[in-house]
């Protein structure tokens, strides 16, 4: 049953919490916004995924973003935040523990059976880009 309709004025919720984050600064020219755009949310999926098993929390306990253009690195940039006031120390696990994490989750890439990319690896399917690979690379990157 409709109720109603009309602007809806919600209040930003603010989290003051802590995080780590990794900035994308090596990006192909050949890609354009948008699916540069899909491979950060690709990446971000992963990591929301195999985080929790590395800092032994739950899923819903850290939680995983990706900006294009964050606001004080101008780059793209995949934050992972301690779901929490004040953090937990979540995210400074994720910082010391990086690498190894960053390793776990090409492993996760590389062994899945799928040809470019499903749910089960990076979260979606992204036709006509070789998604696996491109998110590959960029994690590389971070070795």
């Amino acid at each position: 049953e409709n109720i109603g309709s009309g602007p809806i004025y919600l209040p930003e919720e603010e989290l003051h919490t802590s995080a780590a984050w990794m900035e994308i600064k090596e990006i192909d020219p050949h890609l354009g916004e948008k699916t540069l755009e899909q491979l950060l949310l690709g990446i971000a999926n992963v990591f929301q995924h195999i985080v929790p098993v590395y800092v032994m929390c739950d899923r819903n306990d850290i939680h995983v973003v990706s900006q294009m253009k964050a606001a004080h690195t101008g780059l793209p940039t995949i934050f992972l935040y301690d779901h929490y006031p004040g953090g937990i120390g979540l995210a400074e696990d994720v910082y010391k523990r990086f690498a190894e994490i960053n390793e776990g989750a090409k492993r996760l890439i590389t062994n899945c059976p799928c040809q470019d990319g499903c749910p089960s690896c990076i979260g979606t399917e992204i036709e006509g880009i070789k998604a696996k690979d491109n998110i590959l690379r960029i994690l590389h990157q971070f070795n």
